[in-house]
């Protein structure tokens, strides 16, 4: 990010572009693919401002395409500190870094981290890593075209969904556009999951 992106993404407490970047797709007359609002998912910093609720401190390390490095500071009482630094020592990309409480000292642990990332960013579209290793490797295949869905990753979708190597008996992929645009994937498992014998 450029100082000007960082400070309009990160000088405003819960800033999320989203509903921008729907604004300018729904605004969007030149007859694109309407499913280009699937990438709204994993798109914008929404929740940045939550990781005070475990960190002292938040610096952001960022390089942008004009080759200029930023650095942003905040103890999350709100202020912030944002200044150019030497640009020589970054790559291109954004570094976050958190300084944790020390009741939080538990997310330092990769089991934890690990744990947090499958639970809340495994469809997320861009890899995320941990020790070289990719975490989130499932994709939104509901917003994906049924033809396209082989059915080895409706069986990983359910089994992951339903957190089981029991197969599903029924899967329905539903796409409609009018009068308003719903993109899901129903399934129904081979038993129910009710206790006491209830039917």
């Amino acid at each position: 990010m450029t100082k000007e992106q960082i400070i309009s993404n990160l000088g405003t407490i819960a800033k999320s572009g989203s509903q921008e970047f729907k604004d300018v797709i729904n605004s969007d007359t030149s007859g694109a693919d309407s499913s280009a609002a699937e990438n709204i998912i994993g798109q914008f910093g929404v929740g940045f401002y939550s990781s005070f609720i475990v960190a002292d401190k938040v610096e952001v390390f960022s390089k942008s395409d004009d080759g200029r490095a930023v650095y942003w500071k905040s103890d999350g009482m709100g202020e912030y500190e944002v200044a150019e630094v030497d640009a020589a020592a970054f790559e291109r990309g954004t570094k976050i870094v958190l300084t944790l409480k020390r009741d939080c000292i538990e997310f330092c642990r990769e089991r934890e981290v690990e744990k947090i990332i499958r639970k809340y960013s495994v469809f997320n579209a861009y890899p995320i890593k941990l020790n070289n290793m990719i975490l989130n490797n499932l994709q939104a295949i509901w917003y994906r075209d049924k033809r396209e869905v082989t059915q080895d990753e409706y069986e990983m979708f359910y089994e992951r969904l339903a957190n089981t190597k029991v197969p599903y008996r029924y899967k329905l992929h539903y796409t409609a556009d009018v009068p308003i645009s719903v993109r899901a994937i129903f399934y129904i498992g081979q038993s129910h999951g009710e206790k006491m014998q209830m039917n």
